[in-house]
């Protein structure tokens, strides 16, 4: 009953923070679409921040205030993912009114295998791991090294196939990618369709392999989707070096999380200080040096547009569609601002340089903060 009560109230929570953080962006209906996507950003980072922090904060509380009364935290955490899962479908449908139930089902689904199986894996060897440093801790951390490695070169696309996530592409899609693989002479060995609700395409440099969504492929021309393809197959042109480098950088900023057990009880809060400082500026270092790859990719995919121009407007529409701001926030990134990007294929952006977006809103600063002060508490009553 008690978990039953917990996916209803994350549900119910999730729902209404939502709708209120989605006031501003309704109000800027007539808008520009950067000013939407803009509006729309805090409210969008807010609502990814309930579906994970949320419900830590239900399970650690109750676990904090009831501990003889209430489920195991991880029980009480996934019941509650649950609920705050399905409550944001409702923001999903606003921002995307094309969006029906079973997509939805099929993105989520698509995005916990894709996005998410490395950090289950990864929490998973956190628990088992040891409280002190021996032999299990090693054999463990090696475990999880085997595992990131397998799951880069072919794991992932064969988990994706095997769940119908991935299927061959169209003939349309097919003869789009031969022919921009031809003209920049690099192999491209699998084409896949992602039948998701946004406008994407990615590469996996690790396998040789790119996958497009069918949104992207019904918003654009055949001409834009070859630009975005040379955008990708920039990607699959990076050296054996390079391949690495985005290797070494992900594990050296994920492994040390699995040592936070033996750490605490060793070192107390001193370890878990030393493994989150080392650990976000590695992630610092990480997302640097993936941007310095998106500008590369751009510059193959301006190189090898067709018609002038090209390429700046597939990835404008891109963005368009998805509603991403065309100036982001300064911290986290990962690829450079859209406005950025286009004025260094050449193209002047036909609107103004938008303010940067803010990633901040006040449901989801308060539920970070509160998961802080639990997590303080809990770790208090672990390492007395």
């Amino acid at each position: 009953m008690i978990l039953v009560c917990d996916c209803a109230a994350a549900a119910a929570l999730v729902w209404l923070l939502n709708m209120v953080a989605l006031i501003r962006f309704r109000r800027a209906k007539e808008a520009h679409w950067t000013e939407r996507a803009r509006r729309l950003y805090p409210a969008r980072v807010a609502a990814v921040i309930s579906v994970w922090i949320l419900p830590l904060d239900l399970a650690l509380g109750q676990q904090l205030a009831w501990p003889s009364l209430t489920p195991h935290w991880m029980l009480a955490a996934l019941a509650a993912w649950v609920g705050a899962v399905a409550g944001t479908y409702p923001f999903e449908r606003e921002v995307a009114p094309w969006l029906r139930p079973r997509t939805w089902l099929r993105t989520v689904f698509a995005n916990c295998i894709i996005r998410l199986t490395v950090w289950f894996v990864l929490l998973g060897i956190m628990i088992l791991m040891p409280e002190q440093l021996d032999w299990r801790a090693g054999l463990l951390a090696v475990l999880f090294v085997g595992f990131y490695l397998g799951w880069c070169w072919g794991g992932l696309l064969w988990v994706s196939r095997r769940l119908g996530l991935l299927r061959p592409a169209p003939d349309r899609l097919c003869r789009i990618v031969a022919e921009v693989a031809g003209r920049m002479g690099v192999p491209v060995r699998g084409v896949w369709l992602l039948d998701l609700a946004r406008s994407f395409a990615f590469a996996l440099p690790y396998t040789g392999d790119l996958a497009f969504s069918a949104r992207l492929l019904e918003q654009l021309t055949d001409e834009e989707v070859a630009a975005i393809c040379a955008h990708e197959i920039g990607h699959l042109a990076e050296s054996k070096l390079t391949v690495g480098t985005r290797v070494f950088v992900d594990l050296a900023w994920l492994v040390p999380w699995l040592f936070l057990n033996p750490a605490g009880r060793a070192f107390d809060g001193l370890g878990i200080g030393a493994i989150a400082l080392g650990s976000f500026l590695t992630l610092f270092g990480a997302r640097w040096f993936s941007r310095r790859l998106e500008k590369r990719a751009d510059h193959a995919a301006h190189t090898n547009e067709g018609e002038a121009g090209t390429y700046a407007r597939a990835l404008a529409r891109l963005y368009e569609d998805n509603l991403i701001p065309a100036v982001l926030p300064r911290r986290g990134r990962t690829h450079p601002d859209l406005y950025d990007r286009l004025l260094a294929v050449g193209v002047q952006p036909d609107f103004p340089r938008p303010a940067a977006a803010s990633s901040n809103a006040i449901h989801g600063l308060l539920f970070c903060a509160l998961l802080g002060i639990l997590l303080v508490l809990s770790l208090n009553r672990v390492y007395p």
